[in-house]
């Protein structure tokens, strides 16, 4: 009997050993493995992490494995990993290694602490895959998103960005008047070769200005952007750079040209930089002067003025039920029919339809936004009475992370069951930095049946990091990508690489801004899932 209980027992744990030799098979076969004791001295390797990293099994073990460490990697990973891990809980994160010859590449790892029976740390496993591939895609993308195509200069995107960054930034817009006599008179080809010369004069001046930054924000407007340097300095360089600019001769294919610019400079309120140097810009032109520094008392009367009147015509609307949903058509181009919608919201005023870029960002310094995006969610979920259609609806950062209108959306979606018709739009281009609330934003409206698309993808803080952190089901790309595709080879770069992107990742694609046939032909030749534009239709009230 004893015998027999023992041969039993002695089975059952050659099954288990069995078992765990095959975990073991599977994991090595699939992913790069590594273990280390408690002070972090690498104990084990596999093939696949001898091969990532370029080192040797021999020349591995016994080594701390902080010799892996990128010099590029911030510090502050490392300290919450060890927090995390040696609380007994599971890390993950993307990191960025170094190998053997000094080449770096990233992993997406996962490391869990293996405990023994009296819950003490015995060692960790760090289970990893190379994204590599993704990341440097991710960097090609980030390249293209804040580089004009024609100059090489940074574009708008990235003068948003570092007037966001930067320390007490200064700022030059620089208008080059009639330009578009300069395209009508020699063509476009001497236009654009023109202002490669004027963009290259500009980026020699920053060289020597270091402290400055050229962008190239549309055809005939550059900006200059300071960063550490005094206002007076600033003020003193680029007064003599407008100067230099309107006594200029550029020479484009042997023909001498003069050019005059209009020229404004703002150093006051950093957060509406940009908002304040246009205005300026339009006073200088139309009062017919060569550069105007903005001040305070050239436009904040006027301003508030507008402020006022707007929030007046928001409370009326929302009095008089007057915050409406329109809805525009998404073409499936596969089956090559409507199948969803987008919703958009529309202020009805005296008879007008008018459009959130009157009134949104007033409604959120008014607080006033809140009441309007319950509005407009509770209209949507009542539209959807008796139909089949998916409905889009943009949903902000500031929407996630609000109680009230989380409480609101979650009484919609118990009083109408509707929750797979339903698609919220995450805009993007806010940028995230509470990942954790939105994921579990995320998780909590999946179980209604709900799914997620990024919009305006390929801009703003577009990564593939985001995509892989939020796992959306749909990706909007940008408008503005989709318009220059036809002309502009880095935006169709862009497109391309979004769109393998998130093929490899099973997420379904949307082109926006699709406003003719033969923009149509070209998305679906992409591999495009979804058109959206006035090609297909204009919004509408009704479904």
């Amino acid at each position: 009997m004893l015998e027999a209980k023992v041969a039993e027992k002695t089975k059952t744990l050659q099954n288990s050993v069995a078992l765990l030799e095959s975990y073991k098979c599977a994991i090595d076969n699939a992913s790069s493995v590594s273990k280390t004791d408690k002070k972090g001295i690498i104990t084990y390797v596999n093939d696949a992490f001898c091969l990532g990293s370029g080192y040797t099994k021999e020349e591995l073990l016994g080594k701390a494995h902080s010799m892996l460490r990128h010099p590029d990697q911030p510090a502050a990973t490392f300290k919450q990993l060890w927090q995390t891990i040696l609380a007994k809980q599971t890390w993950r994160g993307i990191i960025q290694n170094r190998r053997k010859d000094d080449s770096s590449y990233w992993i997406d790892a996962t490391i869990t602490p293996i405990l023994n029976e009296r819950q003490e740390i015995v060692e960790f496993i760090a289970i990893r895959h190379d994204v590599s591939q993704i990341i440097e895609q991710q960097q090609t993308l980030q390249l293209m998103a804040t580089t004009h195509a024609l100059t090489g200069c940074f574009n708008r995107l990235k003068l948003l960005r570092d007037i966001a960054n930067f320390n007490a930034p200064c700022l030059l817009l620089l208008d080059i008047d009639n330009f578009s006599q300069i395209n009508d008179f020699y063509g476009y080809e001497m236009g654009d070769a023109l202002l490669q010369e004027v963009a290259g004069y500009l980026v020699q001046w920053c060289n020597v200005n270091p402290f400055c930054h050229v962008y190239h924000l549309q055809a005939d407007v550059f900006a200059i952007l300071s960063s550490d340097v005094a206002r007076d300095i600033f003020l003193e360089r680029v007064y003599g750079l407008i100067e230099n600019l309107n006594s200029q001769t550029f020479t484009c294919n042997h023909e001498n040209i003069r050019l005059n610019f209009t020229a404004s400079i703002t150093c006051e309120n950093a957060s509406d930089l940009f908002k304040t140097a246009t205005m300026a810009m339009q006073m200088a032109k139309k009062e017919h002067k060569t550069h105007l520094l903005y001040t305070e008392s050239l436009g904040l009367d006027t301003i508030q003025k507008n402020n006022l009147i707007w929030t007046q015509k928001i409370r009326d609307a929302l009095e008089k039920d007057n915050i409406v949903p329109y809805f525009q058509l998404i073409y499936d181009n596969a089956a090559g029919a409507v199948v969803k919608y987008e919703a958009l919201m529309r202020m009805i005023d005296d008879g007008k339809v008018v459009t959130p870029f009157y009134f949104l960002e007033i409604a959120k310094q008014t607080k006033l936004y809140t009441s309007l995006t319950k509005r407009l969610m509770t209209k949507v979920f009542e539209s959807l009475k008796g139909k089949t259609y998916e409905v889009s609806i943009n949903i902000t950062l500031v929407d996630i992370c609000s109680l009230e209108i989380k409480e609101h959306l979650s009484a919609l979606l118990q009083e109408y069951p509707i929750g797979s018709q339903i698609i919220f739009e995450i805009v993007e281009s806010e940028g995230i930095q509470n990942f954790d609330e939105v994921i579990e934003f995320i998780a909590i409206i999946r179980t209604h049946g709900c799914r997620i698309a990024i919009d305006d993808f390929g801009t703003g803080y577009s990564n593939f990091t985001y995509l892989m952190k939020l796992e959306p089901d749909f990706i909007k790309i940008d408008g503005s990508l989709i318009k220059a595709l036809l002309d502009e080879q880095s935006s169709r770069n862009v497109v391309v690489a979004i769109v393998d992107f998130a093929k490899k990742m099973g997420i379904k694609t949307v082109a926006e801004f699709v406003e003719n046939e033969v923009l149509q032909t070209e998305v679906t030749a992409l591999g495009i899932d979804f058109s959206q534009g006035y090609f297909h239709g204009k919004p509408t009230e009704t479904l």
